[in-house]
């Protein structure tokens, strides 16, 4: 007979719980038994995530997501019956929920949950109203990791092109703004948030949310490497301290991107030399619905140097639902691999051919997926 595992005392589980030092490790810890799964709680989770993830798309409604290692080739099972149908963007760590006018910060393995306020301006400007086109949730910000500090401001980009931002701890309601570009992505840069638009990178200055303004920092020369194609996707990421743009571009039909990267402050100073060649040993992961960040390739095992990792969804076709004013994707393809940036050469899959068969099986109408970074 085999051993049973649930008759260790409990101070002997906890003491195994302690010293294990990845979150796969202690996912399948928990997962062992009931009283193991007591005991795989935050406060006895000490480890760090060992390398990046991708958070697989999954069906609407669905509360249990899966995790795959592509260093690993590996797919782990996570029940998170928090984000069940409410899952939305992913950034530093942490996911956002949305349910009414009540947006959520998650931690997808220890399961913590941080309300923020709710979805209102003072002004009126945010209202149940607008709240019919969050589908189109494209992505939030942090300034800092809540995991650390509850000093932290937090910027959403939504419907495409409206910003809204709030600090948690300082505020009741968030601060809308309109800019006269609509901005193609976030970031947040040395604790401050950055933008970019098609007239150039701007920068926000919202420690007073009445006085809340931007700044152009960087004009013009960008924007021709901007192409106006359903195909072009626009990515900010900080990289060894610079502050990167990346585009991506290519027609809808395209199955292969190109990749051009541009570095647009370096220390918050423009640069004299703005295109990058060579990242030399930095990955870079972009997604659509994430936070994009970057990597030291020689600390991950499997992970590619001078190379990027990417993830995003080419909407073919639009059509309008008989109820509501809003558009919805009734088909997409899902556009993934890996981009070397020596020779331009474009790997479509990140792991085995086992995982290259699970690319058609993805969800074509459902949660979005996230590059999930690794603890610092």
């Amino acid at each position: 007979m085999g051993a049973d595992w649930s008759d260790l005392p409990q101070e002997l589980v906890i003491f195994i719980a302690n010293r294990i030092a990845f979150m796969e490790d202690f996912a399948a810890f928990g997962a062992v038994c009931k009283p193991w799964r007591s005991v795989a709680t935050k406060e006895n989770f000490t480890g760090r995530l060992s390398h990046p993830f991708l958070m697989l798309p999954g069906e609407d409604g669905a509360a249990i997501r899966e995790f795959y290692s592509f260093t690993k080739d590996k797919v782990q099972k996570v029940n998170l019956p928090e984000a069940e149908g409410k899952l939305l963007c992913y950034c530093s760590g942490w996911l956002i929920t949305l349910e009414g006018l009540k947006f959520t910060l998650l931690h997808p393995f220890n399961r913590a949950q941080i309300k923020l306020p709710d979805f209102r301006d003072s002004d009126g400007r945010l209202s149940p109203t607008n709240m019919s086109h969050f589908h189109t949730v494209k992505k939030f910000v942090l300034s800092s990791n809540p995991s650390w500090t509850s000093d932290f401001a937090i910027m959403v980009l939504y419907d495409h092109e409206h910003l809204a931002f709030c600090k948690p701890r300082e505020h009741k309601y968030w601060t809308s703004m309109v800019l006269e570009e609509h901005p193609l992505d976030i970031t947040c840069y040395k604790g401050r948030f950055y933008a970019m638009c098609y007239n150039g990178v701007l920068v926000f200055d919202i420690e007073n949310p009445k006085q809340a303004k931007t700044r152009v920092v960087v004009q013009g020369p960008l924007r021709r490497h901007v192409h106006a194609s359903f195909g072009t996707k626009t990515y900010m990421v900080e990289s060894a301290g610079d502050l990167l743009v990346v585009f991506s571009y290519g027609d809808i039909y395209r199955q292969a991107p190109r990749f051009r990267v541009s570095k647009v402050l370096r220390d918050g100073k423009r640069p004299s030399k703005s295109v990058v060649k060579d990242l030399g040993n930095r990955t870079l992961f972009l997604g659509d619905n994430n936070s994009s960040f970057s990597v030291m390739a020689s600390d991950y095992s499997g992970c590619k140097p001078n190379c990027i990792y990417f993830f995003s969804c080419i909407y073919r076709q639009y059509i309008y639902p008989e109820r509501g004013d809003w558009l919805v994707r009734s088909e997409e393809n899902i556009n993934m691999g890996i981009f070397h940036m020596e020779d331009g050469r474009f790997e479509q899959h990140f792991g085995s051919p086992s995982f290259a068969l699970k690319e058609a099986k993805f969800p074509t109408f459902g949660t979005p997926c996230f590059w999930i970074q690794p603890s610092s």
